[in-house]
């Protein structure tokens, strides 16, 4: 099992296999989930997240502007407007 020292401040310093193993580079969030005697730490998926998550032909070079418009519009045709 992986250890690691928590200093004076609180900080620790994740070991190489779990910062590997997670792909978790400098800057990155974790995410702490309490449970008890139990912590489970979690990265924090950020922006990532979100990647392809909008991928679409139609909105292909569309502004902001634009494709806020068409949500607008959209949200307008689904509430029957």
């Amino acid at each position: 099992m992986l250890q690691s020292t928590v200093t004076k401040k609180g900080q620790t310093t994740l070991p190489v296999p779990v910062r590997e193993a997670h792909l978790i580079r400098p800057g990155d969030k974790l995410e702490y989930d309490i449970q008890r005697s139990q912590v489970t730490i979690r990265v924090h998926p950020g922006i990532l997240a979100l990647q392809g998550a909008l991928a679409s032909s139609k909105g292909k070079g569309l502004s902001i502007a634009q494709i806020r418009h068409a949500a607008t519009e959209a949200r307008k045709r689904d509430r029957g407007e």
